[in-house]
């Protein structure tokens, strides 16, 4: 309880203390020169494009239960989505919204797999690895479908060749000492119904036992190859199944017992390596409460569970000023802290942006709840304007927006370090800036090194969360 009390006093205080608008407005925060954010890219910072420079072979430091995991996701790489990378599906048929669609039509053209091959060796590359080093991430986590790691039957339509690509990053984060997730994204039959699993509006993988055989052959694949000393023990985690959406509790139980056996599968194979790697759950929207007695030490060891925190995606949350979203973040920590006594709990997805206005978010031809163009979803009683809200160009976005992201973001990844750790969504997108981790950094929303204290435009950074205030809640907290 007095865990609570004290850090909403914290948010409230330095919220409440945070200048007025009509103050920020008459400041002109743009042409600040003590500002970070200008209309302009960082001067101190810029991607890298030499593929041989500033190579760190040192270790980053992470391990399980030690160090908090600062990481970001390689979203739109090796699982296709339109919202990330919207121009491998503009031009193409309406019908063409996932990687199974994708692969229907790009069967019939004449180049079957030119551009796809041309995504893989372009969308991410050894010296943008070297870019997540350098900030201070020490972990990425990567997606991969099934119809990459295991053969196709019944005249699956997925192009394969991902996989050589995955074996790739892990050799490339060996070199650089980052560790690696291995994130399991589609599974035969489709786990969610959404686009990132392959299948947009298909959700078959608990009613078939032939669905749930398979993805256990995909988990025995990952595991014998990752395994293997020229990866120098480089992934830390294999997780089982991105967002696994069972409704109801006979899918639960489906979900369960693959979860047990797949456990059972890989400690076998670690353990007659004389090797580590952590088994990654997803609480499956069940909330983690639903898990904190499932697989539990000393059964079960080495076990981490993965839960995504998005604010846009609920009503109640996108209605939320920028203030009160950030009381909302910051309102987790003890629900995350409860969790990690039970298992190593990481957020393996969040974003500073707080809107689902990136264009295809909800996908493809589908519009944003927050400006009510998504047909499929209630009203918002005061919807806002996507347009300042995101785009490929951050010039654009207003400084008090800039500064909701700076903001966010230095909440969310304080929160989220109270448990084991973060991953963002994701490492770049082609249509959203304010998604773009890649772009926070150029721009000065996300601070470089990863964990200095962001100095923003309109509010001093005197008005931000005071780092000693953190310090006098982790004393009291022990």
């Amino acid at each position: 309880m007095r865990i609570s009390i004290l850090l909403q006093f914290i948010v409230l205080f330095t919220l409440e203390t945070s200048a007025s608008p009509t103050s920020y407005r008459d400041q002109s925060p743009i042409s600040s020169t003590n500002s970070r954010w200008t209309k302009n890219k960082r001067d101190n910072w810029t991607p890298n494009t030499n593929s041989d420079a500033g190579v760190n072979n040192g270790d980053t430091g992470f391990s399980w239960g030690s160090d908090p995991m600062r990481g970001v996701n390689i979203g739109g790489w090796l699982v296709l989505e339109p919202w990330i990378t919207p121009s491998m599906f503009q031009g193409k048929p309406e019908w063409v919204v996932d990687e199974w669609t994708y692969g229907v039509y790009m069967g019939y053209q004449n180049d079957t797999m030119g551009e796809i091959r041309q995504h893989w060796n372009t969308w991410f590359t050894y010296a943008e690895l070297k870019d997540i080093a350098a900030v201070g991430l020490n972990t990425i986590r990567v997606q991969i479908g099934f119809w990459s790691v295991i053969p196709l039957e019944n005249g699956e339509p997925f192009l394969v060749g991902a996989y050589d690509y995955l074996k790739l990053a892990v050799t490339w984060a060996a070199s650089l000492g980052l560790k690696v997730m291995i994130d399991l994204h589609g599974a035969p039959g489709g786990q969610n119904s959404w686009d990132n699993s392959g299948f947009r509006g298909i959700r078959e993988w608990f009613y078939n036992d032939t669905n749930v055989s398979r993805t256990l052959n995909a988990i025995t694949v990952l595991t014998e190859e990752f395994l293997k000393d020229q990866y120098q023990d480089t992934v830390v985690a294999i997780q089982l199944l991105n967002e696994p959406f069972p409704c109801n509790d006979w899918e639960l139980n489906t979900l369960k017992n693959y979860y047990q056996n797949s456990y059972h599968l890989i400690r076998d194979r670690s353990n007659q390596k004389q090797k580590r790697i952590t088994v990654g759950l997803d609480q499956a929207y069940q909330g983690l409460q639903t898990w904190e007695w499932f697989m539990k030490w000393p059964d079960y060891v080495d076990v981490s569970m993965d839960i995504h925190i998005y604010s846009m995606f609920d009503l109640n949350l996108l209605a939320m000023g920028y203030n009160e979203n950030l009381n909302w973040y910051c309102s987790q920590v003890d629900y995350l802290k409860n969790s990690n006594n039970a298992h190593w709990t990481i957020v393996g997805e969040f974003t500073p942006a707080n809107t689902d206005c990136a264009f295809w978010l909800n996908g493809r031809g589908r519009g944003a709840r927050y400006d009510n163009t998504l047909n499929t979803s209630k009203p918002l009683q005061y919807p806002g304007d996507c347009n300042a809200k995101t785009g490929a160009d951050p010039s654009k976005f207003s400084a008090e927006y800039v500064d909701y992201l700076a903001r966010s973001f230095e909440i969310q990844t304080w929160v989220y370090e109270q448990a084991s750790g973060y991953v963002v969504w994701c490492w770049k997108t082609e249509q959203a800036a304010d998604w773009s981790m890649q772009t926070g950094i150029t721009y000065g929303w996300i601070p470089n090194p990863i964990t200095a204290k962001p100095k923003l435009s309109i509010y001093p950074s005197s008005q931000l969360m005071p780092y000693g205030f953190i310090d006098l809640y982790l004393y009291l907290s022990i």
